[in-house]
């Protein structure tokens, strides 16, 4: 995400914060999501998560994204299949 430096509103400010906390939430249920089933803690489950991302080439928090919304599954995170 990128912000101009300056807000312009404080509308804008409250937007941006909400963002973030919204992203950092999605993050976490995600990095829960991974952990649970395999036993892993938290900080291997954010690695992996990272680890899958920095692969396919997507934002990590394209990949918590469609992990919550159920169009990821946790075990591909796991183990994921190599890119052709």
């Amino acid at each position: 995400m990128h912000w101009s430096a300056e807000p312009e509103h404080i509308d804008e400010v409250i937007t941006r914060v909400q963002s973030m906390i919204a992203a950092k939430a999605t993050l976490e249920i995600a990095k829960g999501m991974v952990a649970q089933p395999t036993g892993a803690t938290i900080g291997e489950a954010a690695r992996l998560l990272s680890a899958y991302a920095s692969g396919h080439q997507v934002r990590l928090t394209e990949t918590a994204r469609a992990l919550v919304n159920r169009d990821l599954l946790p075990a591909v995170v796991v183990d994921p299949q190599p890119q052709r």
